[in-house]
Parts: C-alpha cells; sequence; structure tokens
C-alpha cells in the first residue's frame, strides 16, 4: 500500500511539472507609440525658361559641350570653335508644399528638337530643397544644363521640354 502511495505521489508530481505554465498578461514597457505626419501636397511650375543664347558652331573637332550652371553662368564649349551671344538664363522652378519639408528634386535627360534633328539635353538641378516659405509663394530652385555640339550640328532653333519632378524625402 505505501509503495502504492509513492508510485500515485510520484505520477502526480510528474504530471504537474509537465503541464505547461500558464504566464499572466504583461503590457510592453516601454509602451510603444504610433505616429503620422501630414503633408500638404506639392506644387510644381515653371517660372523661367533655360536659354543657351545663340551659338555660332565653327570648326569643331569632335564633340563640344555648351553648359549653364544652376546660377546661370554660360560656358562655350572649350576648343575655341564655339562663339555664343545673346541672352543666357539658368530654368527656375517654384515648389510648394509644407514648410521645413525636405524634397527631391530629379531632373532627367531630354531631347531638344529643331524638327528634324536632335540634341541631348543633360540638366543639372540641386538633389533637394528645404521648404522654408511654403504655402504661398513657395520656394524656388534654378536648373542648369548642357548640350553636345559637332561641326556637323544642323541650324535651326531646338527647343524641347525638361523634364523635372519633385518629391518628398
Amino acid at each position: 500500500m505505501t509503495k502504492l502511495i509513492r508510485l500515485a505521489a510520484l505520477a502526480a508530481a510528474v504530471t504537474v511539472v509537465a503541464t505547461p505554465a500558464v504566464a499572466a498578461p504583461v503590457s510592453a514597457s516601454p509602451t510603444a507609440s504610433a505616429n503620422v505626419r501630414i503633408l500638404k501636397p506639392l506644387e510644381l511650375r515653371g517660372i523661367r525658361n533655360l536659354d543657351f543664347g545663340t551659338i555660332v558652331v565653327g570648326a569643331v573637332v569632335g564633340t563640344d559641350t555648351v553648359s549653364i550652371t544652376q546660377a546661370g553662368v554660360l560656358t562655350c564649349g572649350s576648343g575655341g570653335q564655339l562663339t555664343c551671344s545673346g541672352t543666357v538664363a539658368s530654368g527656375q522652378y517654384n515648389v510648394r508644399g509644407s514648410n521645413n519639408a525636405v524634397v527631391t528634386i530629379s531632373a532627367v535627360a531630354s531631347n531638344l528638337s529643331n524638327g528634324t534633328t536632335n540634341l541631348l539635353f543633360t540638366p543639372n538641378a540641386p538633389a533637394t530643397v528645404t521648404l522654408t516659405s511654403s504655402g504661398a509663394p513657395g520656394d524656388n530652385f534654378n536648373v542648369g544644363g548642357s548640350i553636345g555640339l559637332t561641326a556637323a550640328t544642323p541650324e535651326g532653333l531646338y527647343t524641347g521640354v525638361m523634364n523635372v519632378t519633385v518629391d518628398y524625402q
């Protein structure tokens, strides 16, 4: 009988040890929070067209590059075979959105065309702008760029569209 009681006690002890313990619910410490930042939609509009002025192409060897900086400073090739004149200007855009937000600027290459021939236009834009005067009037940024010319570049008025987009960072 004593063996039977010991055996029953041992079986009860094994059952208690083998039963998983149920943990009491515990809250996170420290607690986690949820956040959201609401921004105004971005508005982008062109203010000023980029203008390379007038370029006379001489006996260019290879390709010579004409470029305008974001500040509107023109570099008229490097080989002395180009003559640049007239009014030049970098392009200018205005962006509106939420105050103190950083906006990324993307400008991709495009073609300037005289109707039959294309010139590759490579833009030069700032990577970002911080909106410090959002709403009205917004913040302005300038876009420069470059074109490559050869002695065989046909004459004509070349026009095209600058492909510029903005997005919140």
